[in-house]
């Protein structure tokens, strides 16, 4: 499957959220690394598939508000994991 970006890869990954997928791991924040900022999440299905979305530049500031976005959502929605 093709996505547009990796923000729009994580939203069409988190479609897996009905079907028991849910962000299982994150960049602690954006790094800056010579070649410019990084940012990963990685999204873990039910059946246990994990999906890695890496992020450079301007795609990392966005996919980090896209994740940060997600996990408010889920805590309002859910409840605060801990």
């Amino acid at each position: 499957m093709a996505y547009e970006s990796e923000t729009d890869a994580l939203r069409q990954l988190m479609l897996l959220r009905a079907y028991g997928g849910h962000i299982t791991r994150t960049s602690e924040k954006i790094l800056i690394r010579p070649f410019g900022s990084y940012y990963f999440v990685e999204v873990t299905s039910k059946e246990g598939t994990k999906y890695v979305i890496e992020a450079y530049g301007k795609e990392a500031i966005e996919l980090e508000g896209e994740v940060l976005r997600r996990k408010l959502e889920e805590e309002l929605v859910i409840g605060p994991h801990r």
